[in-house]
């Protein structure tokens, strides 16, 4: 029944080419660039933030480092290494190293060689997704070069035109947005209006469904809205501003960076809610940076909408609240079972927080990270409010209603199978007040994840005061508990912190107040 209910909300196109992808097998490299022929116009880019160190270089070896995670390959890459899994050998193959600037381009250069050597062999197999990021990286490289460079640009070429005949059609949501962001930079590098047509026409009809009303990236990760604003920022730095299609990637910049700005807490940070951890897109006030370099500037302040997340905020706090259900219906890969759950921070600090994710490997960290036990909302029996399985599967979802928001005070109601949660936030003169009600006799519990910064002085089951003078009282409880978790600072990195357990029965109120 779980495979039943994931499979029921997918889009015909995604069965289709899930079918068409199992039965077809792309060619090697060569294949695709058979038919090169040189005409390249070198791009303009403005200088990017610099990266960390993800590639050190001693003899004839070469050091990689991604999600926190270090490798050493002796005189040979294996380009399809897996040991650390799928996602740090992506992270190898998007030859992110281009833009390390203690690199000397003689190194860059030999290792582009080894690695489309390794495509051409078929040792290294072609993906749309690494193929999309890797293409705007050595594009990005070679528009840099003074002088052109046939051997890598065929190569290039090949890949565009791989890319052209492999869009992720089964995944569609982001990865179908990075395969045309790639083909819209590779036709006009290669000056192939073919590719532009295609790329303009995908990328027209995905923004216009998976950028919501009020700016939102649909899949609701605030981290994967960063990414997908740096791409539409990239488009508008290389795009002549003559272009018929730059007001368009000029109007959905603004909504996504007026979202953005609305959903981080004043000091930058994003509150981590699904597939969200620091250190891997640009910041917030990076990506404010960039935008206003394009003379894109964030209103001062813009409404969230159908996006679910709702904010109150006074002097010292800030909330922001999850009060949607599984976004989109039918790729769901990056949603966690955490509707109802918040964010909280105090006197400009982190205080109750998601504990955001260590990995995308398929076990049981994969599962928990996205458990609604692992966020700030109420569970009973530790069962979760949506069907997460997998490492990216939904099954059956919940059903989650707005019932009221306004600037003091939101409303919620979530169902799923025979469990209903009505929640609201609200505030009082400068007392934050959250009141849970549960439909069942047994004991739920409520948890706040507190940041690793944060310490406990447990005074009694109905007050707790905290190292930031910050005091809690509980009503209603039937006993608290300061339990030790595992907070996540980046992928493969933890530090250990602390969580309250609120047990109650029926209903629960929790106040935040705030320092004395």
């Amino acid at each position: 029944m779980r495979v039943l209910h994931t499979v029921s909300h997918l889009k015909p196109i995604q069965v289709a080419y899930q079918l068409k992808n199992r039965f077809t097998k792309p060619s090697l490299l060569p294949e695709y660039y058979k038919d090169f022929r040189v005409a390249e116009t070198k791009l303009h880019f403005s200088p990017l933030p610099k990266i960390g160190t993800v590639l050190k270089v001693l003899d004839n070896e070469y050091q990689f480092t991604f999600l926190n995670q270090d490798k050493t390959f002796s005189s040979k890459i294996d380009w399809a290494d897996e040991g650390y899994g799928k996602l740090w050998n992506y992270n190898l193959q998007y030859v992110d190293f281009l833009r390390q600037e203690d690199v000397s381009e003689e190194i860059k250069l030999t290792l582009l060689s080894d690695l489309y050597s390794a495509l051409e062999q078929g040792a290294l197999k072609l993906e749309p997704y690494p193929v999309s990021l890797r293409i705007m990286n050595v594009i990005r490289f070679l528009s840099q070069q003074e002088s052109s460079d046939e051997f890598l640009q065929k190569r290039v070429f090949g890949e565009v035109n791989y890319l052209s005949k492999h869009l992720e059609y089964h995944l569609l949501g982001n990865h179908l947005l990075e395969n045309g962001f790639a083909l819209l930079m590779g036709g006009h590098f290669f000056k192939n209006p073919v590719w532009i047509t295609l790329a303009e026409k995908l990328l027209k009809k995905e923004l216009e469904e998976q950028i919501l009303d009020d700016g939102a990236h649909f899949e609701l990760s605030p981290m994967y809205h960063q990414i997908i604003l740096f791409r539409i920022l990239e488009v508008l730095d290389y795009l002549p501003s003559e272009n018929p299609c730059y007001g368009i990637f000029h109007t959905v910049a603004k909504r996504m960076i007026n979202w953005l700005k609305s959903i981080s807490f004043d000091n930058g940070d994003i509150p981590h809610f699904n597939d969200s951890i620091d250190g891997i897109a640009f910041t917030t006030k990076q990506l404010i940076g960039l935008a206003v370099k394009l003379k894109i500037s964030p209103d001062l302040k813009t409404p969230l909408k159908s996006s679910g997340y709702r904010k109150l905020k006074t002097n010292n706090l800030e909330l922001v609240a999850d009060v949607h259900g599984i976004s989109p219906d039918y790729q769901p890969g990056h949603a966690h079972a955490d509707s109802l759950s918040f964010v909280l921070y105090a006197f400009g600090q982190p205080f109750v927080v998601d504990m955001g994710i260590s990995t995308y490997q398929i076990g049981a960290k994969r599962s928990l990270e996205r458990s609604t036990m692992a966020h700030n909302t109420v569970t009973i029996d530790n069962q979760n409010t949506a069907e997460v399985w997998s490492g990216f599967r939904v099954g059956k979802r919940p059903k989650v209603t707005l019932l009221a928001s306004t600037v003091n005070n939101i409303k919620a109601y979530l169902s799923f199978d025979k469990f209903e949660h009505f929640r609201s936030f609200s505030l009082v003169s400068n007392t934050l007040i959250i009141e849970d009600k549960i439909k069942s006799d047994k004991i739920a519990v409520s948890r706040l994840y507190l940041h690793p910064k944060v310490e406990v002085n447990l005074i009694d089951s109905g007050k707790i005061e905290f190292s930031n003078g910050s005091t809690l009282l509980i009503s209603n409880e039937v006993e608290v508990m300061v339990n030790d978790y595992e907070y996540n600072t980046g992928y493969n990195c933890q530090v250990p912190a602390k969580c309250l357990e609120v047990k109650f029965i029926g209903e629960c109120s929790i106040k935040f107040l705030e320092k004395k």
